[in-house]
């Protein structure tokens, strides 16, 4: 598995509860990748920008999760493509989209690679409040994506 940015290591935390034996982090932030290699749950961490090329084989991962990453002024549609690159064929992603990048482009993208055979999706959820607490918080949307192909 990759946590695809990582961050801290909250989702990291959770999949080795779930019982994943091997889970890798990806995140753009030294501090933050420190921070989750302290919960001792990350057999590797990689310290990468997400929509650059990433120096893994392809379908080096049988499943991607991604959380808080895709949204407008951070990572776009530009970082779909490698994570797709480096899931193996039938394997999923699971990731967030801030609702305004989903409406402006990445629903546009997901649609196309599902078109062009690259991938299912599996599940969509309905917009909702990913951060609850905070009331100027934009809506964000769950998918489960799986991979068709890698070409």
């Amino acid at each position: 598995m990759l946590d695809a940015g990582a961050g801290t290591g909250l989702i990291g935390e959770w999949l080795a509860i779930m019982g994943y034996p091997q889970i890798e982090a990806l995140d753009i932030s030294a501090g933050m990748l420190a921070v989750a290699k302290e919960k001792n749950v990350y057999s590797a961490l990689h310290q990468l920008a997400m929509g650059d090329p990433l120096p893994f084989a392809d379908g080096r991962f049988a499943g991607i999760i991604s959380a808080g990453v895709f949204t407008s002024g951070h990572v776009g549609t530009e970082g779909l493509g490698e994570l797709i690159r480096i899931c193996r064929p039938g394997g999923v992603i699971v990731l967030t989209v801030k609702d305004a990048l989903w409406m402006a482009s990445f629903s546009a993208h997901v649609t196309a690679l599902e078109q062009s055979g690259q991938l299912a999706r599996v599940e969509e959820t309905a917009p909702y409040a990913s951060m609850p607490r905070e009331a100027a918080t934009s809506p964000s949307r769950g998918l489960v994506l799986r991979v068709l192909a890698t070409d």
